[in-house]
């Protein structure tokens, strides 16, 4: 009798010609009170035919969103179960939310023709004006995600310029880390691939930390009309994977490179593209040797930046290289004698420079070899700190020198007064 009532229903030859009697609520919940029906759902729910033989079959399918209707289980529960009995492949969800909502409301025509319905609005029938005036008010973490959901809105969102003021990458042993701004992005070693954190969602995969990180976060940095005030990159580990993963040119204000060896941040400070990159500030774990200083000095990079940081160990000579700074840091030779005259002869024909610090490393009080040099009076007693001020021959202008004596260090701060 079971059996005989479901192939009934699969070949659609009850309940559209019984209509359910009209609904009424008892404790909140749905109630039809057509006993057919309440005979219905208790035997469907015996049900074990071959999905095939449902999906085949329409008025099996509007049965099933039907039963799924009268169970009152939010919509996207129902879908999941729809897709279970019948399978993935049989409806796509704007089609079973179609159907679900008729039925909800009482609408029990399992064969009325949708395309008496007039065509449904999507978001790319909104006016382009109208479009571009959402897309700006979303900050640039926003539109890039909004840019990944078709080539229409990836146009829109592309037609404003991407401006992040920080991108913060930091490659561990076992891990790769960046920021957003104030989002953080976490691709994690795990034991059979990794685990990418991000702020809305958690995804696992089978591929390496690297792969996997990189994959995600160059999507981002392809995108048209991308900017970056500060990008950090720091190396913790030696890898090769990173060389080519910035694009050429890539627009960046300033830049901090940490890594193992000076040798490695060549190839990212060659992507960047010269004249709108201001700052330069290079930290490596290790000293280079002399050839990689004259190999950065040598960099358009370098010689169209306003601002460098690095440090390497310079001697006197190689302060000539500054003149088209506004400012740099950098620290002096400690295993040679070093001519503090003559540094500051070089530093007063520097035309555009603004200030300047420099760190010389001596064991032996630097702080009194300074000032010695630089025949300034050295007061009587313990001394920190001594001033020194240099007119600059031929001009208005003077040298304010500022002399720290730290632990192991004297810090050389020199501001041009004008």
């Amino acid at each position: 009798m079971g059996r005989f009532f479901v192939l009934l229903l699969m070949g659609g030859c009850l309940l559209p010609d019984v209509p359910p009697l009209p609904r009424h609520r008892m404790d909140g919940r749905l109630v039809y009170s057509s006993p057919i029906l309440e005979t219905f759902i208790t035997m469907a729910e015996t049900i074990d035919e071959s999905s095939e033989v449902i999906k085949n079959n329409n008025r099996s399918i509007m049965t099933c969103i039907l039963y799924e209707t009268i169970k009152k289980k939010p919509i996207f529960s129902s879908y999941r179960n729809f897709c279970k009995l019948v399978g993935n492949d049989a409806m796509d969800y704007p089609d079973f939310e179609f159907w679900y909502f008729r039925f909800y409301h009482k609408q029990l025509d399992f064969n009325y023709d949708r395309n008496m319905d007039p065509v449904p609005k999507t978001i790319m029938d909104m006016p382009v004006l109208l479009m571009y005036k959402i897309t700006e008010n979303l900050d640039t973490v926003e539109r890039t995600y909004l840019r990944s959901m078709n080539k229409s809105l990836r146009d829109v969102a592309d037609s404003h310029r991407l401006i992040f003021d920080r991108l913060q990458i930091t490659v561990f042993a076992n891990g790769l880390h960046w920021y957003l701004n104030d989002k953080i992005f976490r691709c994690l070693k795990a034991e059979n691939g990794c685990t990418l954190y991000t702020p809305t969602k958690k995804i696992e995969s089978d591929k390496s930390v690297m792969e996997m990180g990189l994959e995600y976060l160059q999507r981002m940095l392809k995108m048209a009309n991308i900017q970056v005030h500060h990008l950090s990159l720091s190396l913790h580990r030696e890898t090769s994977e990173l060389d080519n993963f910035l694009p050429v040119p890539f627009h960046a204000k300033s830049v901090k490179l940490y890594a193992l060896h000076m040798n490695q941040t060549f190839p990212f400070l060659a992507a960047l593209n010269p004249g709108e990159l201001e700052s330069i500030n290079l930290e490596p774990c290790c000293r280079g040797d002399r050839e990689q200083m004259l190999r950065f000095f040598e960099t358009e990079q370098f010689k169209q930046a306003k601002h460098v940081q690095f440090e390497e160990y310079l001697n006197e000579e190689d302060l000539l290289k500054f003149s088209h700074l506004k400012s740099f840091k950098c620290k002096l030779i400690f295993l040679e004698p070093v001519d503090f005259q003559r540094i500051r002869e070089i530093i007063s024909t520097l035309e555009v420079l603004e200030s300047c610090e420099l760190k010389y490393r001596d064991d032996w009080f630097p702080v009194h070899i300074i000032a010695q040099a630089l025949e300034e009076e050295i007061p009587f007693g313990p001394l920190k700190t001594i001033k020194h001020s240099y007119p600059i021959p031929e001009s208005n202008e003077h040298l304010e020198f500022e002399i720290e004596q730290e632990e192991y260090y004297s810090t050389i701060k020199i501001v041009k007064v004008r």
